[in-house]
């Protein structure tokens, strides 16, 4: 894997350093807007990027094939499509899209072009979450699940001072939605598939949910998904079965250790080895792309669609309406 990253927010300083310790990607070159240029050039010196442009036709000219998109939410569409349209496979940040026809636009384009399209969500490649897929059997019937993920914004003290900025801004698709129930639906969704019906009741301000809880039916059990961006607490996810419980220590994010729980008395702890979560997902992605594998391209495709199917509904159930709503 070849890859050009478009954008230089905190997502980018984070998983460079590690992606660069990682045998197989190699990182060709960033694109900055023209202010945040220095910022670039200091992280391609530091992490041996040979190449800093601002704008996309540079990068285009670059020894990539494939481009990580890490810029806010509202803008994942223009520049998916760009790339998608210029013949590279597409690496883009959660959520995949600002709405439902965005994303179904944007793999009707990778398929075409015959091109990956993938949404960087850490939950499905998380060792702790292979684990619960292969004690998901020995629980019986799953009668309840529930993901917990509580975190204080730090933007939301300027947010109660009527500061918008992007991560509660719908004019930039943003929201607890969008943001920390986005891993929560994919935890659901990677275990279960879609939901028969489901319900998002949010806490909306000024317009934006910034916290809510959303429920999906599914055949003998519901799935509740809290994720509320105000306030802290325990974070965890837990399915329970008739005959026992599969409990995380950590939000569906980073899942952390697995503990299973029988009715029996039977008690078993699985601790992951300790490497940043960006990791195990970009291994995949390189099976993926560079082992040329597009059924599993089209399953991680499809779960992404299905998330973005209920946000958009889910909103919609809330009267949160975004400028990509406007087809």
């Amino acid at each position: 894997m070849k890859l050009g990253i478009i954008g230089m927010g905190m997502i980018v300083q984070e998983f460079l350093p590690e992606l660069v310790r990682l045998d197989g990607p190699e990182v060709k070159a960033l694109l900055s807007i023209p202010r945040s240029k220095e910022k670039a050039e200091q992280l391609a010196a530091e992490y041996s990027v040979s190449a800093v442009v601002t704008c996309f036709e540079d990068l285009a000219c670059q020894d990539i094939d494939t481009v990580y998109i890490a810029v806010p939410n509202h803008l994942h569409y223009r520049y998916a499509m760009k790339v998608l349209e210029a013949g590279f496979h597409v690496i883009v940040e959660k959520p995949l899209a600002a709405s439902d026809w965005q994303a179904e636009s944007m793999a009707a384009l990778a398929r075409r072009k015959g091109r990956c399209l993938l949404e960087a969500v850490t939950v499905s490649t998380l060792p702790g979450f292979e684990k619960i897929r292969e004690w998901l059997p020995e629980i019986g019937q799953v009668k309840s699940v529930s993901c917990q993920y509580l975190q204080y914004s730090r933007r939301y003290d300027a947010f109660c001072r009527d500061e918008i900025l992007p991560v509660f801004d719908p004019a930039k698709a943003g929201g607890a939605l969008m943001d920390l129930n986005t891993y929560n639906l994919h935890y659901v969704l990677n275990l279960f598939g879609k939901p028969r019906v489901f319900r998002y009741y949010a806490t909306v301000e000024h317009g934006i949910d910034t916290g809510g809880t959303l429920v999906l039916s599914y055949p003998g059990f519901q799935a509740v998904c809290m994720a509320p961006k105000t306030c802290s607490g325990s974070n965890h996810c837990v399915v329970a079965g008739t005959k026992g419980t599969i409990t995380t220590s950590q939000a569906a994010n980073t899942i952390g250790s697995v503990m299973l729980e029988l009715r029996n008395g039977q008690r078993e702890t699985f601790e992951p080895a300790e490497e940043a979560r960006v990791i195990p997902e970009f291994r995949r992605f390189m099976e993926i792309i560079d082992g040329h594998n597009q059924q599993a391209a089209e399953d991680w495709l499809a779960v992404s669609l299905a998330v973005s199917g209920i946000q958009t509904e889910s909103r919609r159930q809330n009267d949160i309406v975004f400028p990509a709503d406007e087809v």
